[in-house]
């Protein structure tokens, strides 16, 4: 008497090539990056921005969900998001002072 071996009741998919995205901020930080550069960043650019040397592409894909309440008391998302920005680069740069 031959007795088969019962076959499994489930397949498993064949395992599927997965494709790597990247966002477009990242392929510009990878594209930025120079074995002769001390920062990551290129800070001279990043201090000088201001609204009036940096144009804003498309406002409908700004993050506006950073903003718990929107544009609040500064008139426009795009002010409100440059109020932030000038508040965190304050706080970052005075993390020197109390270190």
């Amino acid at each position: 008497m031959n007795v088969r071996p019962a076959e499994p009741m489930f397949v498993s998919v064949p395992p599927r090539p997965q494709r790597l995205l990247h966002s477009e901020a990242y392929i510009k930080y990878i594209e930025g990056l120079q074995a002769d550069s001390k920062y990551i960043s290129n800070w001279d650019k990043q201090l000088r921005a201001n609204t009036e040397n940096t144009p804003v592409p498309d406002q409908s894909r700004l993050p506006t969900h950073w903003l718990g309440n929107g544009a609040g008391n500064h008139g426009s998302v795009v002010n409100a998001l440059w109020m932030l920005r000038d508040f965190m680069m304050k706080d970052a740069l005075g993390i020197n002072k109390t270190i």
